[in-house]
C-alpha cells in the first residue's frame, strides 16, 4: 500500500498523469526513486535499505548532514534488478492506482481506510487489513466529484475514519 500512496502523491507533487508515474519492483533495494527528465536522462537517488536513511532524506534534502547508516559500496552490491510489479502480489497497487483514476475523494477514502486499518493491525484488533482495504475500494463509488476545499478532504477523511473503525468494531466484536 505504501508504494500504492507514494504513487498518489509524486502525481499531485509533481503534477504528473497518473500514468507518468511508474512503479517498479528492486529486490536489492538500493534505488529508491528515479526521475526520467524530457531528454530520457534517468536520476536517481541510491543508498543503503535502512528506514533511518530513507525516512531522513526528505527533510534533509537542502541540508545534508552525516547519518549511522552505513554507507553504499556499489562494488559490493552485486547486480542491480529492476522488474514490473506482480499485481497478484501487490493487489494494494492496483487499488492506488483506481482510487487515483476515480479521482475526487476516492484517495483520501484509500488513506483514511488504509491508516485506520494498519493501526487495528499493529493493535492486533484485526487480521492482515488486506479485506479492509479491498471493501474500501467499494466505497470509491460514493466518494466521485471534486474536493471543493480542505474542509472537505478533512471531513471526507474523518467520516471514512468513523466507518472504518465502525466496521472494524462490529467484525472484532465491539473491541474499538
Amino acid at each position: 500500500m505504501n508504494k500504492g500512496l507514494e504513487v498518489i502523491e509524486a502525481r499531485w507533487l509533481f503534477d504528473l498523469a497518473p500514468d507518468q508515474v511508474q512503479v517498479v519492483i528492486h529486490p536489492q533495494s538500493i534505488v529508491h526513486s528515479m526521475v526520467e527528465y524530457i531528454d530520457g536522462s534517468v536520476l536517481a537517488q541510491l543508498g543503503v535499505a535502512t528506514w533511518a536513511s530513507r525516512s531522513s532524506t526528505p527533510s534533509r534534502s537542502r541540508e545534508r548532514r552525516p547519518t549511522p547508516s552505513a554507507r553504499l559500496d556499489l562494488t559490493r552490491t552485486g547486480p542491480l534488478t529492476f522488474e514490473p510489479p506482480d499485481p497478484d502480489r501487490f493487489p494494494a497497487l492496483r487499488l492506488a492506482r483506481a482510487a487515483l483514476e476515480q479521482g475526487g475523494a476516492a484517495p483520501v477514502v484509500l488513506n483514511a481506510a488504509n491508516e485506520v486499518a494498519v493501526a487495528a493491525f499493529l493493535e492486533r484488533r484485526i487480521g492482515f487489513p488486506r479485506d479492509l482495504r479491498n471493501r474500501s475500494s467499494a466505497r470509491w463509488r460514493g466518494a466521485a466529484g471534486e474536493l471543493g476545499s480542505i474542509e472537505e478532504c478533512v471531513e471526507v477523511d474523518a467520516r471514512t475514519r468513523r466507518r472504518v473503525r465502525e466496521w472494524i468494531a462490529a467484525r472484532s466484536g465491539g473491541r474499538s
